[in-house]
């Protein structure tokens, strides 16, 4: 694991600590691992480091409440600009929402 990795791993651990949440240490490290691996492919580690970790764990927590990785959430961030991560997150679900709604079969109703 990354030194930034690592850093954000502990600062999300001790937070979950702090506030009383129950978590799970290696399935943590693991999708925290997948989140950094899908930013990876959009910025560099550079950069990443110097986002932060107490920013990036805040952006994994708001893209995993969405059902997004954070790779998705940057990507929406470099296309639109500097927005909070929570509308930038209700910007990439409405859009892949809106994408499965048209794959669905329309009902025929006859009156």
């Amino acid at each position: 694991m990354l030194d930034i990795d690592d850093k954000v791993y502990r600062y999300t651990m001790d937070f979950s600590v702090q506030a009383g949440i129950e978590t799970d240490p290696p399935a943590l490290r693991e999708g925290i691992r997948r989140h950094m691996a899908s930013a990876r492919t959009v910025v560099t580690t550079e950069t990443l480091e110097r986002i932060g970790h107490v920013h990036l764990s805040v952006m994994i927590n708001t893209a995993a409440r969405f059902g997004l990785s954070l790779g998705e959430v940057m990507m929406e961030a470099i296309r639109n600009g500097s927005q909070p991560v929570a509308s930038l997150c209700a910007a990439v679900s409405s859009r892949k929402n809106g994408a499965r709604r048209k794959q669905q079969k329309p009902d025929l109703r006859l009156v």
